[in-house]
């Protein structure tokens, strides 16, 4: 039979093993985000090319269409901030109080390319339970960007 002693270690061990999975785990939704939406401001957005986006990141490959945004990551790092780093808006729904720019790419079976078109919009961003963006929901054009 097992003591109480060995029965509280393994329960620990558990615990901690939780806890380094939930600490690991807590921004893959927001780096997943980044990661797949975001284009850094370090190259001039007319340099972005959908065709070279599209098959640059993996996951991204036999998709259709897909969304970029273009500004800077704290600007998309603070979208779910209420007053204070401390507080955050948890599964909600939050328009960014600025545009932005947005690269959208979408899939021309024609041409067998995809077509660009770029634009600065509101966004609706969603703000997962850890209170990090980690989706686009709703998009509204304020002015299209010419080539």
């Amino acid at each position: 039979m097992a003591t109480p002693l060995k029965i509280s270690r393994i329960l620990l061990a558990l615990l901690c093993i939780l806890c380094r999975l939930l600490v690991h785990s807590k921004y893959a939704s927001w780096r997943e985000f980044m990661e797949l939406h975001y284009l850094s401001p370090s190259r001039e957005f007319k340099e972005y090319k959908c065709d070279i986006l599209m098959r640059e990141k993996e996951a991204l490959k036999d998709k259709s269409s897909h969304t970029f945004i273009y500004t800077l990551w704290y600007k998309i790092g603070r979208i779910c901030v209420y007053d204070n780093w401390n507080n955050r808006y948890r599964n909600t729904y939050i328009w960014a109080l600025s545009a932005i720019k947005v690269l959208e790419c979408h899939w021309e079976k024609y041409y067998n390319r995809y077509k660009e078109s770029r634009s600065f919009n509101y966004i609706e961003f969603h703000c997962s339970m850890d209170g990090y963006v980690d989706s686009i929901e709703d998009l509204k054009l304020l002015e299209t960007i010419s080539n």
